[in-house]
């Protein structure tokens, strides 16, 4: 299966947007599962939220998944499906009872590491040897503080992709941030839209007039040139009164702001995906231990956050559609659209041949 990336050229200023189809074509979505999803670095939680014996239960573009740390402190990724039925073992996020996962449905328990452990009322089932079964296994990575899921075996691994990326947050101690608040928001238009509002700033214009763009003009907005499996969008600020931030995209989902000031502060976008036209959206608010302990801060910086991605829905909702009208066409990038340009490339890669 093939699809037209429209007029895609060789650099953003011979490009147009993504047809209107790669938004709104189930089939597009179930070719991004086996073909994108199916291979990306993903990331599902941060490490802070991993102690010793923890658990974090997510989907991957519709995957369920649950991933451990274990008493040794060693991190597994593992398929979230029991197998005796398929029910979902775990949900949600916690501490697991003495170091097992349970299956609410018939109770099979498993291991940490995915072994099994305990299946009751088995011994007539003939040849049944529960010491040979055991959870499918996904890679499993951390960078800069986060977790890392990846279903393929074969992909290469995080770290050395995001080398450039890892060298500009390090002085900014964002390994060490931790989630101060979680604002979530049901998102029903498709994911690709979200990336490109998050990943440009030239909309500061419309969308963010007396906020954004008074303290972070759109036309100052560029991307920072490195190499790797990211785009970083710099956002100088007007005055000295403001802290430049930078916006990246991990391809193809991971989303992230970092503000630069004396104490940076981030939030990461982290979109839980139900298919071609919805997810969920957990905004993390985040920052270094002694501020994110500061309940009057936190509360500040979820007002802020908050109305700034009020102004950025209705934006979302109508590009939707748009991309839904019999009269959608595929728009001129302006230069201030770099970062979507590369993201577009990194798309066509993956599901245009």
């Amino acid at each position: 299966m093939k699809f037209d990336f429209g007029g895609l050229g060789t650099d953003v200023a011979d490009s147009t947007t993504l047809p209107a189809q790669l938004y709104t074509d189930p089939a597009v979505y179930a070719l991004e599962r086996e073909r994108l999803f199916a291979h990306a670095w993903q990331a599902v939680a941060r490490s802070a939220d991993l102690a010793p014996g923890g658990y974090v239960a997510c989907d991957l573009a519709g995957d369920p998944i649950v991933v451990t740390r274990d008493g040794t402190g060693a991190l597994h990724a593992l398929s979230n499906v029991c197998l005796h039925r398929a029910c979902p073992i775990a949900s949600g996020r916690g501490s697991a009872g003495h170091g097992v996962l349970t299956c609410p449905y018939h109770r099979w328990t498993y291991a940490l590491d995915g072994r099994l452990r305990a299946a009751p009322l088995m011994e007539q089932a003939r040849d049944f040897d529960k010491s040979e079964v055991r959870l499918p296994r996904l890679r499993v990575e951390e960078w800069q503080g986060w977790v890392f899921v990846n279903p393929d075996p074969d992909a290469p691994g995080l770290a050395g992709q995001l080398h450039a990326l890892a060298e500009c947050l390090d002085p900014f101690g964002v390994a060490e941030m931790v989630v101060c608040r979680t604002l979530t928001f049901e998102s029903p238009w498709n994911w690709k839209i979200m990336v490109e509002n998050f990943m440009e700033s030239y909309h500061h214009l419309g969308a963010h007039p007396e906020t954004l763009n008074a303290a972070y003009p759109a036309a100052g907005t560029h991307v920072v040139d490195l190499p790797g499996a990211f785009a970083l969008l710099e956002n100088p600020a007007r005055d000295r009164a403001n802290s430049p931030f930078w916006v990246m995209c991990v391809y193809p989902t991971m989303l992230f702001a970092l503000t630069r000031g004396e104490h940076p502060t981030g939030f990461w976008y982290q979109m839980h995906l139900h298919g071609h036209d919805r997810f969920t959206l957990d905004v993390h608010l985040m920052a270094h231990r002694p501020l994110a302990a500061d309940d009057a801060f936190v509360e500040r910086y979820a007002q802020i956050v908050t109305a700034i991605h009020m102004e950025d829905i209705p934006m979302c909702e109508g590009v939707w559609k748009g991309v839904n009208s019999r009269y959608a066409v595929e728009g001129r990038l302006s230069h201030l659209e770099a970062a979507n340009w590369r993201f577009y490339k990194y798309l066509e890669e993956r599901l245009g041949g």
